[in-house]
């Protein structure tokens, strides 16, 4: 039985060095996926858009008007990444969302970009409604 631990050789750690830097740079292709770019998403095509707060969560208020959300909501942030809604408490978001058609509740919301705002800028809004945010 061997107890004492023998060195990597040179070859050795020059190939573990090379796999190493070979890793890292495939992970930092992975992670810039993820981010923003000028480019929108793409939508449901049942998807709106419009106004979120959240406020008294699980209920929000979605273009002025209260709403719960379902167990399972899920909110994505501009950069496409799932994100607590209690991060944004109290804040107005420009957001693209799905609502569930059986009981009406908010199931899916996605926080706009700038190019998305501009992209999806509804014709006409409520007075006050999107003030700052679609530029109204």
């Amino acid at each position: 039985m061997n107890r004492c631990k023998t060195p990597l050789s040179a070859g050795r750690r020059l190939c573990a060095a090379a796999l190493l830097a070979a890793m890292a740079a495939a992970a930092g292709t992975v992670l810039a996926q993820g981010l923003p770019s000028d480019e929108t998403r793409n939508f449901p095509p049942n998807a709106q858009f419009g106004e979120l707060v959240v406020s008294n969560f699980p209920e929000v208020t979605l273009n002025g008007e209260t709403i719960r959300t379902t167990p399972g909501f899920r909110l994505f942030s501009p950069e496409r990444t799932l994100v607590f809604a209690s991060n944004y408490q109290g804040q107005k978001l420009a957001v693209g969302y799905v609502v569930e058609p059986q009981t009406q509740w908010l199931h899916t919301a996605w926080i706009l970009t700038p190019a998305e705002i501009e992209k999806y800028k509804p014709a006409s809004t409520k007075p006050g409604l999107l003030r700052g945010l679609f530029g109204s």
